[in-house]
């Protein structure tokens, strides 16, 4: 069997396109890795990267094993996960995409469900493209979309519901009664960047409301959803949210939804797992829960 290190080295390399970057997860110098992969082709007789340019290129023989080095090494850190819950107790891996999900919604009722009797120990991680995780590297992912991905099971949180919120510190500058009033004030922006997504912006929640007299141009652009609400929430001006992201913040009074008129999309949240996830009873428990917890979010 070719060395475990080289290996290591070889599919870090293949997987991220960079020495340098393959270093800095493996946690050893550049040279170091370098010098395993090169020790891995002396090993098999094969060249398996070459450089081309400034970059790196991967032979034949580097493309075909690429993808079954990566599905194996999933497969180790797995048994490395089993092993150390059996030594430790047992414990859900959680991923979240939507950092305004995780810290409007998640986080407080990660903290009921510690409160439970059959409660697990939780590892929660942030994940800022959902496209590049394998199903078999996470318990459980909350993903915003239309549902429709493969190779895992998917359960609907709740809809996505799009409608202005602010914080009450704006009304000692100007009254926000009529969706007209929206002129004078500051509008915060999320700029979407789900390229195969159309997210309803300002221009057409006012259209819905029928308002043409308010630029929706003008005000703040954000490209995180959770500092937009952070800065609504401070009073800088009025955001666009959704059901899932403000539901709390609505609740404790933090954020005030002045108008009825809300925008409903074909998006909406999800929890989702591989499809023997469930044969785990701590999962199923924790899935049941999670699902009660967001049908009472419903508003």
């Amino acid at each position: 069997m070719a060395s475990l290190p080289g290996l290591r080295a070889f599919e870090a390399v293949a997987r991220l396109g960079s020495v340098r970057q393959a270093a800095a997860e493996l946690h050893v110098t550049p040279g170091a890795v370098s010098q395993q992969v090169k020790a891995l082709e002396a090993e098999i007789g094969a060249a398996l990267v070459q450089r081309h340019g400034t970059g790196l290129v991967l032979t034949r023989m580097g493309q075909e094993v690429k993808d079954d080095l990566a599905q194996a090494f999933r497969l180790l850190g797995r048994v490395s996960d089993r092993l150390r819950r059996g030594m430790k107790g047992l414990s859900l891996r959680l991923r979240i995409e939507d950092p305004a999900l995780a810290a409007n919604w998640l986080l407080t009722r990660l903290q009921r469900y510690r409160a439970r009797a059959d409660s697990v120990d939780v590892v929660l991680e942030t994940a800022t493209s959902w496209a590049t995780l394998e199903p078999d590297a996470f318990d459980f992912d909350f993903r915003f979309g239309l549902g429709d991905w493969p190779d895992v099971v998917a359960h609907r949180l709740f809809a996505d519901e799009v409608y202005p919120v602010f914080s009450p510190k704006v009304l000692a500058r100007a009254p926000l009664t009529d969706p007209a009033d929206l002129k004078h004030h500051t509008l915060l922006h999320l700029d979407w960047s789900g390229q195969s997504y159309i997210w309803p912006d300002w221009q057409a929640w006012l259209r819905a409301a029928g308002i043409e007299d308010v630029d929706a141009t003008r005000g703040i652009h954000f490209t995180d959803f959770a500092l937009c609400l952070q800065a609504a929430v401070a009073g800088q001006g009025v955001a666009l949210g959704t059901t899932g992201a403000v539901a709390d913040l609505l609740a404790e009074g933090r954020l005030i939804c002045p108008f009825e008129k809300s925008i409903t999309t074909p998006f909406a949240y999800y929890i989702v797992h591989a499809p023997d996830v469930l044969k785990r009873p701590e999962a199923q428990a924790f899935l049941n829960w999670i699902l009660e917890e967001a049908k009472a979010t419903e508003i």
